[in-house]
């Protein structure tokens, strides 16, 4: 399953995608959807090993908005 991770701000994106690379778990940046309010128009994609890492260490990204889930044209915030 891919998810999507979403931030306010590049620089916590960026940094995101950095850590989870770091820690060995595929994570590429790519565009936010427009159907997604609330980013900074970029998102980290990444697996579902990755994000149950990210969620040990949310509290280093302030700006998190949120995760997604796509299912088509639709997504469901799972976090």
């Amino acid at each position: 399953m891919e998810i999507l991770l979403v931030f306010g701000t590049r620089n916590q994106t960026l940094r995101c995608a950095n850590f989870l690379r770091a820690a060995g778990y595929a994570a590429s940046v790519a565009d936010t959807p427009l159907k997604i309010y609330g980013s900074c128009t970029l998102s980290v994609r990444c697996g579902r090993e990755a994000f149950s890492y990210f969620c040990e260490h949310v509290h280093a990204f302030s700006s998190f908005a949120g995760a997604y889930t796509a299912d088509g044209d639709r997504y469901a915030r799972i976090f």
